[in-house]
């Protein structure tokens, strides 16, 4: 369901944990009003409706009421966004108080008795992005910087955040939007003969407009997977339920499913989107230790896919006890044969898929979920089940593998990076067409098409 982003919503701010200080955040229409009868502040000539009167951020100090029956409260700082100018553009106060858990719980719930609702996760950013505040870049910066594992990762994202990709983004989107109106005026008073733009201009324009699209790129597509989409391979051993899981993530029969051995000698790929993200899915060959000359070919495609996918379901029949080779598998850093030589392959994008849940699982499997130190996800293909929690996981993993660019954060290089070749063809057609002089038309329709693209990258066109 769509949140209401014309209600008052309050949330913890602060990082869960006892600390010296703590924050609650509200936002909204009516914030004043849910704040009116539980915060005084310590002059009587700083009220409720001065507080509204207000045209900057203002700070005052005071007390919250924590039990309204007995009048018991606890210091606090009020700071107060009464005008637009707040992160989420709508009224917006923080309570700075006692950083203990209870006291700032009792604060959050006393304030949605007073007319408020709790926040969705995300919400805050969610209004920030709605009312253009933030373009989606900068959103999915303000994720990565709270789920980020390391130096490098946290200064990707807060630079992203600062508008290191919105603001190259928004000047070269000015520069396209000015060359299309000085080119649809033109189209307007085709028969005044009136020249709004000369060809050696609108030329100058859009080289500069490509050139400002490649320092973007620059930042985005500077990836081995640029031209393709990530690789999501699916490994096991035979008759472990990979073919069955492919085709229900894939949505159709494209691997075949039965109970021989063997059946999968080739790999099978479906392009789909799994929670926004457009993936290659990869069934390979389970792995056999025959020479024949046809299984020793799948086994060499199955290898070569492994090393080129990005994140790799490593299916294991969670009714049966464990294999040795799938202990080997899972006891190596690297998802190898034993004796095989290094692939180099990342075990950080590994995920272990324990299938065939529905037959019950094997006191190995058991052991496994209780004990691996890898990520772990239960399914059941024949009843749909552990696929929400597979796809989460997949899409987390498949993000990570991207978040080695310095530049800028997995999650919009993976989101982004299609559109943005879009906007680089269409402003190449449009220069193009140009200096083949086919018709400002048609340069018009091409900027057009880049703009479409650029309002994808941040968020603009839905």
């Amino acid at each position: 369901m769509t949140p209401d982003i014309e209600d008052t919503i309050v949330a913890i701010a602060s990082a869960p944990g006892g600390a010296p200080r703590g924050i609650v955040r509200v936002s909204g229409p009516d914030t004043i009003g849910c704040l009116a009868n539980l915060f005084s502040t310590s002059s009587d000539l700083e009220t409720p409706s001065s507080w509204t009167e207000a045209k900057s951020t203002s700070a005052y100090g005071g007390n919250f009421v924590i039990d309204s029956q007995t009048s018991l409260s606890v210091p606090a700082d009020l700071l107060l966004w009464p005008t637009t100018r707040s992160y989420t553009r709508q009224p917006t106060a923080e309570l700075h108080t006692i950083g203990a858990t209870p006291i700032l719980q009792k604060m959050v719930d006393n304030i949605c008795e007073s007319g408020a609702r709790l926040a969705n996760p995300g919400e805050f950013t969610l209004r920030a992005f709605l009312s253009g505040r933030i373009d989606m870049t900068q959103a999915e910066a303000v994720l990565a910087v709270i789920d980020s594992h390391g130096e490098d990762q946290l200064n990707t994202a807060l630079r992203q955040l600062a508008g290191g990709l919105a603001g190259p983004i928004s000047e070269v989107k000015d520069q396209l939007m000015s060359i299309l109106a000085e080119l649809e005026a033109g189209l307007d008073f085709v028969e005044e003969d009136i020249e709004f733009i000369s060809q050696e201009e609108l030329a100058g324009q859009l080289a500069k407009a490509k050139t400002g699209l490649q320092t973007v790129g620059q930042q985005i597509l500077s990836r081995d997977f640029q031209d393709q989409s990530p690789k999501v391979v699916l490994f096991g051993m035979p008759n472990s339920g990979k073919s069955s899981l492919f085709n229900l993530l894939a949505g159709t029969d494209a691997a075949i499913v039965t109970d021989i051995e063997g059946t999968t000698t080739d790999f099978v790929s479906s392009n789909l989107e799994i929670s926004g993200l457009a993936i290659e899915l990869v069934d390979t060959a389970g792995f056999e230790e025959s020479l024949d000359q046809i299984k020793s070919e799948s086994q060499s495609l199955r290898k070569s896919q492994q090393q080129q996918a990005a994140v790799r379901l490593h299916c294991i029949d969670g009714s049966k006890e464990l294999s040795q080779w799938d202990k080997n598998q899972l006891n190596q850093n690297l998802p190898n044969e034993p004796n095989e030589p290094s692939q180099q392959i990342p075990s950080a994008s590994s995920i272990v898929v324990l299938t065939k849940s529905d037959l019950g699982l094997s006191t190995s499997a058991k052991d496994l979920i209780h004990n691996s130190m890898r990520t772990v996800v239960v399914t059941s293909s024949v009843r749909a089940e552990g696929m929400d929690n597979l796809k989460d996981q997949v899409c987390q993993n498949v993000i990570e593998s991207y978040d080695g660019n310095k530049s800028v954060v997995g999650a919009t290089i993976l989101r982004a990076s299609q559109s943005l070749r879009q906007a680089q063809e269409s402003v190449q057609f449009a220069l193009d067409a140009v200096e083949s002089q086919l018709g400002e038309e048609l340069v018009a329709a091409e900027i057009r098409r880049a703009l479409d693209g650029l309002g994808q990258v941040a968020g603009t066109v839905y």
